[in-house]
């Protein structure tokens, strides 16, 4: 009777993810990669990784594979009415695709793969699959460790990234493989680095939180969408109001408003009308009966932090002045200035810079109090990355890291001076590292938004994904 369970949940999930996603009209391909291990005469799954695609099969970019005599990793595409079929052969231990067949090996003890279903929901605290451009209905399964899939094969797992690296389309090993060529933007941070499927069905609308505004009439709401077929079934409604008093509700149909092309995705932004005396509008993208995107903005005035320190410098010139000054001797007065700037957006400030024999750490550890984020903060008058701030930086976030593991920590490097006095080297060195590089611009720009009531977990989640999209940058590769 134990044994079956497993065998049951995987096959409700299978079956909840099939009746969810089949005849929604939304995807016409399957996208899947395999990174696969040769045992005998059998290949093992390593990572699946597979993402259902609204272009059709032809449409859908094609990657190189990695072929080596015992290592392949190889993609698939398939329409979507063979959807099913993929999903119970992974769910039976086999996925039979041409070119060749992957074995999926389970953990001991279980008959099947261990599949579990959620909604991946992008507002969410917790995702099920690493994947954080759209919400999506997911299936995800985890098998035997990599190790030993590898050692049972006959070979030292050891040599797995040098395998790799060795040959013709050469990754950096295989967590490198696994980012890049799977798109998986964290790469093998899987628990215990077990071996992975994970289907991904992407509801792709979503909000773009960077491009909101609000002014004392209106408040602006930017939009993405990956396609038409995305936009044509959502709505946005909202909720908006004044503390103590009763909320009005309003709603639109995404449909009912100009989407224009902007790259490989559809942009467009609405208005949304606010009344004096309103302090925060919550919008929600709805598909069906799924919520696919929540955000919460505070709404122009509402800063209480803002509102007490103009009592005393009542046009905040005072402070801007100190957060744009380049002086080599004025560098305290800046740090000081960048720690004001994030307790005006809401982060609860540890300035360490201000502190004695502090000299080996971040000038400033910002906490938002509505998450587990963590800024590690670095400031400079100078260029990014003089006298090795970039290096030290990476170096004392992983130090927080390490001793915080359930605490995201995001690493921040601000500098005084304006984006096009930074160095592009020193700037995509930053992005490779996953360093968030406020330049001057970046800096007023968050005192606007601090203006305008918004507060750490906003910015928290705008650092994210300006992070995501980096990584996904570099899981695309040139020129893709």
């Amino acid at each position: 009777m134990l044994q079956e369970e497993p065998s049951r949940a995987t096959e409700g999930a299978a079956d909840r993810f099939l009746n969810l996603v089949d005849g929604s009209g939304f995807w016409e391909s399957i996208d899947l990669r395999f990174c696969a291990f040769r045992s005998g005469r059998l290949w093992v799954n390593l990572v699946t990784r597979g993402f259902l695609d609204h272009r059709t099969p032809r449409s859908v970019p094609r990657r190189s594979a990695v072929d080596r005599r015992d290592f392949r990793a190889w993609q698939v595409v398939r329409p979507i009415a063979d959807l099913s079929a993929v999903v119970c052969g992974i769910a039976d231990g086999v996925a039979k695709l041409r070119p060749r067949s992957v074995r999926y090996v389970q953990k001991s003890g279980q008959p099947t793969v261990d599949l579990r279903y959620c909604f991946s929901e992008l507002a969410a605290s917790y995702q099920n699959a690493e994947y954080d451009l759209w919400s999506s209905h997911t299936l995800v399964g985890y098998g035997s460790t990599i190790f030993d899939v590898v050692r049972q094969a006959g070979r030292d797992p050891f040599e797995l990234d040098g395998m790799i690296r060795g040959g013709p389309n050469a990754y950096d090993g295989l967590p490198d493989l696994v980012r890049r060529f799977c798109s998986r933007p964290r790469g093998l941070e899987i628990q215990g680095n077990t071996t992975v499927v994970e289907l991904i069905a992407p509801l792709a609308v979503r909000f773009d939180r960077e491009r909101v505004a609000s002014t004392s009439e209106r408040l602006t709401i930017a939009l993405r969408a990956a396609a038409e077929v995305f936009v044509a079934r959502a709505e946005i409604v909202w909720t908006l109001g004044t503390a103590g008093e009763p909320v009005r509700h309003g709603s639109t149909k995404l449909s009912e408003h100009e989407w224009k092309q902007e790259g490989s995705g559809l942009h467009s932004q609405l208005d949304v009308p606010i009344r004096k005396g309103d302090d925060t509008a919550t919008l929600f993208i709805l598909i069906g009966d799924r919520c696919v995107d929540c955000v919460s903005v505070p709404l122009a005035g509402s800063n209480p932090r803002m509102r007490a320190h103009k009592v005393f410098d009542r046009s905040g010139h005072a402070f801007l002045e100190k957060l744009g000054d380049e002086e080599w001797r004025n560098a305290k007065e800046f740090e000081t200035a960048v720690g004001l700037l994030l307790f005006f957006l809401g982060f609860q400030v540890d300035p360490l810079s201000a502190q004695k024999g502090m000299g080996n750490a971040v000038d400033h550890l910002a906490h938002d109090p509505g998450s587990s984020t963590i800024l590690a903060v670095e400031c400079t008058v100078g260029p990014p990355d003089g006298g090795g701030k970039l290096g030290k930086l990476i170096a004392r976030s992983e130090d927080v890291r390490s001793q915080l593991p359930d605490s995201e920590v995001v690493a921040v490097l601000a500098t005084a001076r304006p984006r096009a006095a930074l160095s592009t080297v020193e700037v995509e060195k930053a992005a490779r590292d996953d360093v968030v590089v406020l330049a001057l611009e970046d800096l007023h720009d968050l005192w606007t938004a601090a203006q305008g009531g918004e507060t750490g977990g906003h910015v928290a989640r705008r650092f994210q994904h300006q992070l995501g999209e980096h990584r996904l940058r570099r899981a695309q590769g040139p020129g893709e």
